[in-house]
């Protein structure tokens, strides 16, 4: 199969920037790239001659993105498709075709910032491909690649493609953990505080063994950790403010779910601090059990220190 990153278009100034970047992404990585509007007709609520108004100005549009596509990198092969439903479904049927979907945004925040849409947010949940979520804001003067750290399928994965992304690009590479207990007021002898620093002692094996992992990809490009004492998606947003790319994971749920995404990716999301890529894992029975675990000692820990 030939090297596809595919672009959702829609004509718009947060389209433009998400397809400026996917042109230089596959010129620098000798990908082809395939461009696909979606007109959005969910619910079949089109008429037949209005919908045949649509097609035509979708036409337009895609013969006009492509053909500013080609003047951004002639030598990428550029195809498009013109497809009917809800945009984010078929945008994620359409991503088992590619490497890498990408899609533009017009709102960026921080925590408690503004949202940039649900429908984005399902995209990045149910793609068979990574996601990349570029920002209207200029990606220039940006340096560095981030990537969150956990212990998951997906949380490995981010840091696997977080490392290949640095070495090819020539960037640093920063691996983030955050990690966080309740505010007590702890004495020597407390068994929070013991309870503490085996925390503190598993977050930086667990680094110790990330940076491992990254450093089998980075060779040519240093590799950092940074723990922090705050929530996951807060260190994420604070750490990748001015970086080049985020990498973050998120495990492929699967049912009722698999359209949703895990806490700490859906509130990254929401509030974007830059280009930010969602890597997918399966979600076993031992990344299930894990979380389950993590949930009920977090809870304990509330209850036997009240």
């Amino acid at each position: 199969m030939e090297r596809t990153i595919l672009a959702g278009i829609d004509g718009s100034s947060p389209s433009r920037s998400a397809l400026t970047w996917t042109m230089r992404r596959a010129a620098a990585t000798d990908a082809g790239v395939l461009l696909v509007h979606v007109v959005d007709d969910e619910w079949g609520m089109i008429g037949t001659l209005a919908l045949e108004e649509i097609h035509r100005s979708a036409r337009e549009l895609v013969e006009t993105e492509t053909e500013f596509a080609r003047s951004l990198e002639p030598t990428v092969p550029v195809t498009s498709e013109v497809l009917r439903g809800d945009p984010m479904v078929e945008l994620a049927s359409a991503s088992a075709r590619c490497e890498l979907v990408v899609v533009g945004t017009h709102k960026t925040g921080f925590l408690h910032g503004r949202a940039f849409g649900s429908r984005s947010l399902q995209l990045a949940a149910s793609a068979q491909a990574p996601v990349a979520i570029i920002p209207e804001s200029s990606v220039r003067n940006r340096r560095g690649i981030v990537a969150g750290v956990d212990d998951s399928t997906a949380g490995w994965a981010a840091v696997r493609f977080a490392a290949a992304e640095a070495e090819r690009t020539g960037q640093d590479l920063t691996l983030v953990r955050s990690w966080r207990l309740p505010q007590l007021r702890l004495d020597p002898d407390d068994r929070t505080l013991q309870h503490e620093k085996l925390v503190h002692a598993s977050v930086e094996q667990m680094m110790a063994e990330a940076v491992s992992l990254a450093k089998e990809h980075c060779v040519t490009v240093s590799v950092k950790s940074r723990t922090m004492r705050r929530t996951p998606a807060e260190a994420l947003i604070e750490a990748s403010t001015s970086a080049r790319l985020l990498v973050i994971g998120s495990s492929r749920r699967h049912g009722l779910a698999q359209r949703a995404l895990g806490p700490v990716s859906h509130d990254v999301l929401l509030n974007l601090a830059g280009p930010t890529l969602v890597v997918h894992g399966d979600q076993d029975a031992d990344d299930a059990e894990r979380e389950e675990a993590r949930d009920e000692g977090a809870r304990n820990l509330r209850v036997d220190v009240r």
